[in-house]
């Protein structure tokens, strides 16, 4: 059986930057957090935790500590943390708790966009500054946040790179002819 809606979403994700003011209802963000936990994490360990950020105070902590311009019309926040023992790491010593973060957040963003929302990964921050400003405990680690919130404008679509260009086949180099 084909979900071809599923294919759909993935080709309707984009990073939305700017917001209209229009909330979220909780429905819908227990649905959206709801996907993020039915992710496959490290031995099932479901280590990842997830801080929604709304109210206006610890909103403006957040854009300040984050500190990037186009924050500007964010009023709900998505944090994702995760505890490293809260996981593994694989044969070659590499620990797997970012990995667990970045699926949990990839099933929350696509469910986001599912919803009719617009979301922005954002990975470029401060990590002590947004512990401060959400009183985030030392042990967790801070792998993501996203915005979420209705899209002000309509994104455009993005051009991608062919499949034979990026995929190869048995071996590296080994080019996808299609």
């Amino acid at each position: 059986m084909i979900l071809v809606d599923f294919y759909k979403v993935i080709k309707a994700r984009r990073s939305i930057r700017k917001f209209t003011s229009e909330p979220i209802s909780e429905d819908i963000l227990e649905r959206i957090l709801n996907s993020a936990r039915l992710a496959p994490t490290w031995a099932n360990m479901q280590g990842c935790r997830y801080i929604i950020v709304d109210d206006k105070e610890n909103v403006n902590k957040l854009k300040k500590a984050i500190n990037q311009k186009w924050l500007k019309t964010v009023h709900l926040f998505l944090v994702i943390c995760i505890q490293e023992r809260r996981s593994g790491k694989n044969p070659n010593g590499i620990k797997y708790f970012t990995v667990d973060a970045a699926i949990c957040m990839e099933h929350l963003i696509l469910a986001a966009t599912n919803e009719g929302l617009g979301s922005c990964w954002i990975g470029y921050f401060n990590e002590k500054d947004v512990k401060n400003a959400l009183d985030i405990p030392k042990r967790e680690r801070v792998i993501g946040i996203t915005p979420l919130g209705y899209p002000a404008t309509k994104p455009k679509e993005q051009e991608r790179k062919d499949l034979g260009k990026i995929v190869y086949k048995n071996r590296y180099g080994n080019n996808w002819d299609l």
